[in-house]
């Protein structure tokens, strides 16, 4: 066949693999921002298993210490023989406490999991919509690859300008994908300081209902108002950690984004507010969840300002991957255009000299 023939045959075949080049784009550099996200996640669900498992272990271990108190007839009697009746209750109540606070922490660390779990199946599922279309781009490069080595392999001084322009549009491909790269990164930063914000609204909460619960202890509320108290901030403490957790790994996705402060959240000390419970004792941990709301409204503050600045970043660099685009678009355009010029000049050659003195 005929530098000609092959030309004009290939001309449609090749306008065709370009529109779909061109729609499958972003899948390369998306699917590698993608791998290192489920990677991200795999560390997490393990490192999250392995604490599961732990606290397992340890609710276990204080059921087992609960129920010798909760039900020995044995050991209630022989402590009322020996005229330790408080020393009997307040043991029990203690190992009661301490296994509703192992208990849960168990559960808490159950719903991290979950969660983590859950963003490991919508990342997978995106993750293998990218597969898809890579595998379709990379099908569509394979075929336009031997449709130019079968044209123009090698330098191509016969074709002026053809080499140029394909270094152009080289060029422009990798600063397209360096964009679309950053740009995806810095969208799953915003996911992550999203759902930052959604538990750090979850730690507030529990934070506000322990201030409330420390209230009623403060004016005789028991051991009933003690144990709400527990356990609102045992949930404030894992919904910071899920905050702390989330942020990082916003970080490690975008590095603009700078450390929140620290969230000291007061648990008290169980054998001290046993023994010395009092009004002071709870004034002043009272006075201690009230700092750390304190810090925790402070912190959601400065969370929420680098989430928006997150949404911010991500519309500019959005922005530079669209111009990046619109380059590519534009170099292949011209070396379509050279590439189809060639098509042109080989299918109506000039005349020769004979022909033009005519």
């Amino acid at each position: 066949m005929s530098a000609q023939e092959s030309l004009l045959q290939a001309a449609s075949k090749n306008a065709e693999l370009l529109r779909g080049l061109n729609e499958t784009e972003y899948a390369s550099s998306a699917l590698e921002q993608s791998q290192a996200y489920l990677n991200d996640l795999d560390r997490e669900i393990k490192a999250c298993n392995t604490e599961v498992q732990r606290l397992e272990l340890k609710t276990i271990t204080e059921f087992k210490d609960h129920k010798k108190y909760a039900e020995s007839s044995t050991r209630r009697f022989m402590h009322r023989a020996v005229g330790k009746k408080q020393q009997f209750a307040e043991k029990a109540s203690k190992e009661e406490r301490e296994y509703v606070e192992a208990l849960a922490a168990e559960n808490q660390a159950k719903s991290r999991l979950g969660e983590w779990m859950k963003n490991r199946d919508e990342a997978r599922k995106h993750h293998a919509t990218l597969e898809d279309t890579d595998r379709i781009h990379k099908s569509l490069q394979a075929e336009l690859d031997a449709l130019y080595n079968s044209i123009f392999a090698g330098p191509s001084p016969e074709f002026p300008g053809e080499d140029q322009k394909e270094f152009a549009m080289r060029e422009a491909k990798d600063a397209f994908n360096t964009a679309k790269q950053r740009h995806e990164a810095e969208l799953q930063a915003v996911k992550c300081l999203q759902d930052a914000e959604r538990f750090m609204t979850q730690a507030l909460q529990s934070l506000d209902n322990a201030r409330s619960a420390s209230r009623m202890d403060m004016f005789g509320g028991g051991t009933l108002s003690d144990m709400m108290e527990r356990d609102a901030l045992s949930k404030a403490q894992n919904a910071t950690n899920m905050v702390k957790m989330l942020v990082q790994q916003a970080q490690r996705l975008s590095p603009d984004i700078q450390d929140l402060g620290n969230i000291d959240i007061s648990h008290g000390h169980v054998m001290s507010d046993i023994m010395f419970d009092n009004i002071f004792s709870d004034m002043a941990q009272h006075d201690r969840i009230k700092d750390s709301q304190a810090q925790a409204q402070r912190e959601a503050q400065n969370l929420r300002g680098a989430s928006l600045k997150a949404q911010q970043r991500s519309k500019q660099l959005q922005q530079e991957a669209t111009v990046a685009l619109t380059r590519l678009e534009t170099s292949r355009r011209e070396l379509q255009q050279i590439r189809q010029d060639t098509f042109e000049r080989v299918a109506q050659p000039p005349p020769t000299y004979d022909q033009a003195v005519r």
